[in-house]
């Protein structure tokens, strides 16, 4: 079995996972700045006497632009200097795959107003994308059915999902870096190198450089 880091910076709640046939470590952390500064020492002390290292994988969006940027960077280096591929791994399928249902709606804050959604059914062992990820209101999104919402973008209107038929898991704000882990060591022959990697943004970032 293989050795694989999963990394997932996505929402305000950071954290990695290392999974292997003799290890399981989680770190998970609630960010609201410098997601760098917890992240990259967690991660050294996780890896810190293990010396295999078959593959990093990553959640690569959407998400928080600022937070996805420090966790691919860190897959980065951790795949350079170790010679090693990176699994992509979409933020709102790792959140998916910690429900089991055939109507699972995965929700990010995007802000705004706004929610990263997607649906996927999950009664299959790894979640089966319904539509593309979208970029949109809450009121866009909820479907006339009975379904399970995750992520911590179901925190946002809890009431208006479950008027709607919603049920929310029982943790949507946990770390999704263990299911990062669990998709990228299913997927580990699609590993990229380092510099074929590219992050899954839906809306240009806010902060625009002056010309």
């Amino acid at each position: 079995m293989t050795t694989i880091l999963g990394i997932d910076t996505a929402g305000p709640v950071v954290g990695a996972c290392l999974l292997g046939p003799d290890v399981e470590r989680e770190w998970s952390e609630r960010v609201s700045r410098g997601a760098d500064t917890v992240l990259i020492p967690a991660i050294a002390d996780m890896l810190e006497g293990n010396q295999v290292l078959d593959a990093v994988a990553v959640s690569v969006g959407p998400g928080a632009f600022t937070g996805l940027r420090v966790g691919v960077s860190a897959a980065l280096g951790i795949a350079v200097s170790r010679k090693i591929p990176v699994v992509c791994i979409s933020s709102l399928e790792a959140r998916a795959a910690m429900v089991r249902g055939d109507s699972v709606l995965a929700l990010l804050d995007a802000r705004k107003s706004r929610v990263y959604a997607q649906w996927f059914d999950c009664s299959t062992p790894t979640p089966r994308p319904l539509n593309e990820a979208q970029d949109a209101t809450l009121n866009d999104v909820i479907p006339k059915q009975a379904f399970v919402a995750v992520g911590e973008g179901a925190l946002l209107e809890p009431d208006q999902l479950a008027r709607a038929g919603g049920t929310i898991c029982s943790d949507p704000a946990q770390s999704a870096a263990p299911f990062v882990a669990r998709l990228g060591r299913i997927r580990i022959a699609e590993g990229l190198p380092p510099h074929e990697v590219a992050l899954a943004y839906l809306r240009d970032a806010d902060a625009k450089k002056q010309v």
